[in-house]
């Protein structure tokens, strides 16, 4: 996740690099295979950024996914879901994961 820091992340890690360093420790924790395997952790994160309407989240958790060998039909899927839950609002963001 280093080299794609968000702009948000970047600042504080100039500002404080020890507590950016914990923060981004502790999201790589979260996000590796335990007993969810890291791509479904990061699908999951997928469906509720869409839902959430956060289109760059989609964006960069949609490459990373397809990184950890998500398929199209996997994103579609998660796309899918979030529409029947959050209608045409998490269709519109979530569609951005097929980009």
């Amino acid at each position: 996740m280093e080299k794609e820091l968000p702009e948000f992340l970047q600042i504080l890690k100039e500002k404080d690099p020890d507590y950016a360093r914990s923060i981004l420790d502790n999201y790589e924790k979260r996000f590796s295979d335990e007993a969810l395997s890291a791509k479904t952790k990061t699908l999951i994160a997928l469906a509720l950024d869409a839902a959430n309407g956060d289109v760059e989240g989609v964006k960069a958790l949609a490459k990373r996914a397809k990184e950890q060998g998500a398929t199209e039909d996997e994103l579609l899927e998660v796309v899918e879901i979030v529409e029947g839950t959050r209608s045409f609002q998490g269709l519109a963001v979530g569609i951005k994961a097929l980009d």
